[in-house]
């Protein structure tokens, strides 16, 4: 329940390049979706996730020397029963991709 929930990916340019930190527009961000154990559409419960460790201000990820994007996300902040989909997105596709794609899910019960 109190756990951090650590993503991390590398960004790409049209030509499969790493995208350093400082060259980006658009930095990525997290989304979150919701699905209850009742069943139902999928929620988006973002606006809930609150970056903890690496994460900085907002929803938005920090880069490290390598270039590799992180972002802790504090699971405490969900506690309704069901399941939650985390999704690494691009700010900007057409500034680049996310690989691999950056993904993760938890249940609460």
């Amino acid at each position: 329940k109190n756990r951090a929930l650590p993503l991390k990916a590398r960004l790409l340019d049209a030509d499969s390049v790493p995208v350093p930190g400082a060259d980006l527009s658009a930095a990525p961000v997290i989304q979150v979706t919701f699905v209850s154990r009742n069943g139902g559409d999928p929620v988006d419960v973002t606006d809930e996730a609150i970056p903890v460790g690496l994460g900085t201000e907002g929803n938005t990820f920090v880069t490290s020397d390598d270039d590799t994007w992180r972002y802790n996300l504090k699971t405490s902040n969900f506690d309704a029963p069901g399941t939650y989909e985390i999704a690494m997105v691009t700010g900007d596709l057409d500034e680049y991709v996310i690989s691999p794609t950056c993904t993760a899910t938890f249940v609460i019960r």
